[in-house]
């Protein structure tokens, strides 16, 4: 039977492409956000602690008698490396002056795409990066948060579940470290913990105001008996199965510092193609990392 002419006879038919980009890319970065900022002026940046300790027994001194004197407490030295990252950005001539739909010029869509990765990796460096000293053709990585955290590191059995009776251990682990003003203001959790979290009972009891968001089922702060602890939860925390890590985090004894901030740089041009990169060199500050804590072996769905 004939039809005359209907759509899978006619190639005139233009395409029906819109003009819209769907973006859903999990592209967050708190640390980055959250932590202050500071400058690094070396590849090797440095910084002092220092911390004494409770006494544990009585001490008294004779009527009359001399001073006994002993060794004093002197600061030590912490440092870190600068880390290098690059994102680089290549696009052809021809690429440029083809007719694309919803990103306009590709060169500056992906120039812009390649910040937003590149903070990423920044992001990803800053919570889970091992040191490397680096050398000629090899590059250097800093310490990040989890490789900085020695002092207070308590390995679970693999799968434990988290409860409400952990996340206060944890808080009493930092009470017998540290000063009261200095105790973990930030829980960094995966999601699953953070569910986990918000169905204890502790939070669901407490009279505060809910403006301030304490007693809504996504709890964002845990107040226990030695403080009030923000609960964050973050896609780059370790979640293998039964090796799921939980961190206390002070947050005002972390900076990013910064020896070039990002910054956009031209390539030569080589090549029928526009070239660049964006590149910044930075470190973690871990100012006191005794102030910091972590638990790990946790069942990875709370």
């Amino acid at each position: 039977m004939a039809w005359g002419l209907i759509t899978y006879q006619d190639a005139s038919r233009r395409e029906d492409l819109m003009d819209v980009l769907a973006d859903v890319s999990p592209d967050e970065t708190p640390l980055l956000t959250l932590f202050g900022t500071s400058t690094a002026r070396g590849t090797l940046h440095e910084w002092l602690q220092y911390a004494i300790t409770r006494p544990t027994s009585v001490s008294s001194s004779a009527e009359g008698a001399d001073p006994t004197f002993a060794d004093l407490t002197a600061p030590n030295r912490e440092t870190n490396v600068t880390h290098i990252i690059q994102q680089p950005v290549q696009v052809s001539r021809t690429e440029r002056r083809v007719n694309v739909a919803a990103i306009g010029d590709p060169y500056a869509f992906q120039k812009a795409d390649a910040l937003r990765q590149m903070k990423l990796k920044m992001e990803y460096a800053i919570l889970n990066s091992t040191r490397a000293s680096g050398s000629s053709g090899i590059a250097r990585t800093m310490t990040g948060i989890d490789a900085f955290i020695t002092s207070v590191v308590t390995e679970r059995s693999s799968g434990t579940s988290f409860s409400e009776q952990e996340l206060n251990d944890m808080t009493a682990d930092a009470y017998t470290t540290v000063s009261a003003d200095k105790i973990f203001d930030m829980v960094l959790c995966t999601v699953k913990i953070k569910q986990a979290i918000a169905g204890f009972s502790g939070n669901s009891t407490r009279y505060i105001d809910a403006s301030e968001r304490r007693l809504v089922k996504d709890v964002l702060v845990y107040d226990s008996a030695v403080g009030s602890h923000r609960i964050m939860h973050h896609r780059d925390v370790r979640n293998d199965a039964g090796s799921t890590t939980v961190y206390g985090l002070r947050e005002e004894l972390h900076k990013v510092a910064y020896l070039d901030k990002p910054m956009f740089e031209v390539l030569g041009k080589t090549g029928d193609a526009d070239k660049g990169m964006w590149v910044t060199e930075f470190t973690l500050e871990s100012l006191n990392e005794a102030a910091d804590l972590k638990r790990t072996g946790y069942n990875q769905n709370g």
